[in-house]
Parts: C-alpha cells; structure tokens; sequence
C-alpha cells in the first residue's frame, strides 16, 4: 500500500525517512489486516494529488478535514466519510479570568496553521510558543489537555474539524473498504490522538 504522507504534526510527520503520527499508525494497522506492506511517499497536497491521478498513491493522510482544500471537494481525489471529528478550545491558566470572546485576545498555538487561521477568524491573535502547558497566556488545544495542566476553558470554542483521508478518483472499492476500517477503528483513532497530544 502506498500512502501520500503530507507532514502535519500530530496527524502525520516524515523525520528522518521515518513516517509517524495518528494516520500513520491507523494506516499500518489497516495494512496489516489486508496482508500488505505500507511505503510512505511524502509531498505536498497538489504533488500527491497529482500522484493519486497517476495511480502512484493509493492513500493520501495528512490530518486532512472536510474543509481542507483541493482535497476536500472531492474533485481531484475520493473522499471517505468523516471518521473523527475533533474541536479545539480556548483555556486560561489558573487564576486568570475566563471570559467567552477570544477577539483581541492573544491566544497560544503550537504553530501557525489551521487552528492559527481558525483563531484569526474568531478574531484572536494566534502566537507561537514552544510549550504550550507552560503558556501565561490563553491557549487553544483539545480540552482534556486543559484539564490535565490545570487549565480552565473559556467559552471559546473553534468550530468542528471533521477529519477524512483520500483515495484516486474511481477507486470506490477500495474507498468502501477504508471507510469500513475507518468507522471500525474510531476509537482507536481517539486514543491515538490523546496519546499523541498528552
């Protein structure tokens, strides 16, 4: 099985030749239960989709949602349905005041992507810190990482992300089968994504 690995931290990450993360792991117990051997071929999203339409790929992962784009329309690559759908919240450190509107506010995040975009949406001002567990400042995260570093949530939430990999054009079969083991797997994928992000 060839997978299209697009590096997107915890969903999916190339170091060192080496593929990781929640998909990667999914996608190698997807493998196995087929009795077939997984490479990852990492690129960009429009040089995978590209290679999906070549046949060179037969996955595409990389913490795609239904609102990623080029993919998400379904026009250059088959979609499965959602199969976890993930909300980050905004918290406070302990003893700050929690309030319900994050604009103005500057708000914690890992990096500037999706969650970085989706706070300036709601009007925040994301900023980069390297841990977020030791922010003196408001951050956006999943809740129960809040709650395990004594972070209080605020009334601040993103909207939904609805995650979803991609498969070529035409290959419904195959699509069929990956939203089977998807929908099979949801909870694993849940604990994998709490393990990654504790």
């Amino acid at each position: 099985m060839r997978v299209g690995i697009v590096d997107n931290d915890p969903w999916t990450r190339m170091e060192d030749g080496r593929a990781s993360g929640i998909e990667v792991e999914l996608l190698k117990d997807f493998a196995r239960e087929l009795g077939a051997d997984t490479t990852f071929v990492p690129g960009t999203t429009p040089e995978l989709l590209q290679a999906a339409k070549e046949a060179e790929v037969d996955v595409l992962v990389g913490g795609f949602t239904s609102t990623s784009p080029g993919v998400s329309e379904g026009k250059e690559a088959g979609v499965t349905g959602t199969y976890l759908t993930t909300r980050l919240v905004v918290g406070v450190p302990p003893g700050t005041h929690v309030f319900d509107d994050p604009s103005g506010r500057k708000v914690a995040v890992e990096r500037i992507d999706a969650t970085a975009a989706m706070l300036k949406e709601e009007g925040a001002v994301p900023v980069p810190v390297e841990d977020l567990s030791a922010a003196e400042m408001p951050v956006a995260t999943y809740e129960w990482q809040l709650k395990a570093w004594g972070f209080e949530p605020t009334g601040a939430e993103l909207p939904e992300e609805k995650h979803i990999m991609a498969v070529p054009l035409g290959e419904n079969g195959w699509l069929v089968e990956l939203e089977r083991f998807l929908r099979v797997h949801r909870e694993e994928a849940k604990e994998l994504l709490r393990e990654e992000t504790s």
